[in-house]
């Protein structure tokens, strides 16, 4: 007597900014390859850590600095790593409660407090490092753990700008993008592939829906995706 196969859904590890958008696609992975989606989200080295110790994990969608660092530990494989994926960064903003255009953010920022992450490794974005390197320089700054740390600042009017993805702008209908940023691209590059482990049948297949058929609802989300 044979005991019951893999289970159908795919889990799917991704960083805290990524699950608003990733979480949309149960729907139709259900439809597309037949197998649920359930979405996991925690910063990348606690994610790294928890798949080391075998915690379960079929896909790791993350960022592509992170990705090598899987690639190095072994924990994906890497013949199915899939690059190409962004999140850009964003300086964003109550609806309703600054001007919007180039002409007068400086000016704007200058009286302004600015909620950005802080260096550390969980956060894995220095935002006064991106900040200086986008030539902005707010009249204060304060520190957070995360990008939904920010958000959340921005829209309780604790903070009136904030250091986010464009996807935690596309997820939160208070706040509206004041000015896209220029910063190294291993802060908003993205990486995807198949757990080393990993135990659903379907976690390459899903992989490649959100690759193809999943780009139109990744990019309403907020995402670049692979040409």
């Amino acid at each position: 007597m044979t005991g019951p196969g893999p289970p159908p859904n795919v889990t799917l590890f991704c960083d805290p900014a990524l699950a608003p958008a990733l979480r949309g696609l149960d729907g139709p992975s259900r439809k597309s390859i037949g197998a649920p989606v359930a979405v996991l989200c925690a910063p990348a080295p606690l994610m790294l850590a928890q798949i080391e110790r075998h915690a379960r994990n079929d896909v790791l969608f993350t960022l592509s600095t992170a990705m090598d660092e899987a690639v190095r530990r072994r924990l994906v494989r890497p013949e199915t790593r899939i690059d190409g994926w962004q999140n850009p960064l964003v300086l964003a903003f109550r609806k309703g409660s600054a001007p919007v255009g180039a002409a007068v953010l400086g000016g704007w920022l200058a009286g302004r407090k600015v909620a950005v992450t802080d260096a550390t490794v969980l956060a894995g974005l220095d935002g006064r490092a991106v900040l200086a390197a986008n030539n902005l320089q707010p009249g204060g700054s304060i520190g957070v753990a995360n990008t939904g740390d920010a958000a959340f600042l921005v829209t309780t009017g604790a903070a009136d700008a904030g250091l986010v993805y464009l996807s935690d702008v596309r997820s939160n209908p208070k706040l509206a993008v004041l000015a896209p940023l220029a910063a190294d691209p291993a802060l908003t590059s993205l990486s995807g592939a198949v757990n080393a482990k990993a135990i659903s049948p379907k976690a390459a297949d899903f992989l490649i829906f959100m690759r193809d058929g999943a780009a139109g609802s990744l990019r309403a989300a907020g995402l670049g995706v692979p040409a």
